[in-house]
């Protein structure tokens, strides 16, 4: 009997848009990106964790936040993979003032 392996191989992570760098910069670029391409829909915890391998998106918005970004909470009930409905942020990339040329 052939034994599961309890990880996703390499291929299935990539395909997953994961990646083996777990560094708290890749991280936050990769919430930085994802919340650019959803727009005001944002995104939430569960859906940070679970589709994009961070395991505490709320400490890597907060470092975001530190860094200039301005970044919205909602809170909102969402369901996980297994069907339990949560509390949870959802976050929305918002506009800097920059981005209107009004100076920052």
């Amino acid at each position: 009997m052939k034994k599961k392996n309890a990880t996703p191989g390499k291929e299935s992570r990539i395909q997953n848009n994961q990646t083996d760098d777990t560094s708290t910069a890749s991280q936050r670029a990769r919430i930085l990106k994802a919340l650019e391409e959803v727009g005001p829909q944002g995104m939430s915890t569960i859906s940070l964790r679970e589709g994009l391998d961070i395991m505490h998106p709320g400490g890597r918005v907060l470092e975001l936040r530190k860094m200039g970004r301005r970044i919205e909470t909602i809170w909102t009930a969402t369901i996980n993979a297994q069907g339990c409905k949560h509390r949870c942020a959802r976050y929305v990339l918002m506009p800097n003032k920059q981005d209107f040329g009004l100076g920052g």
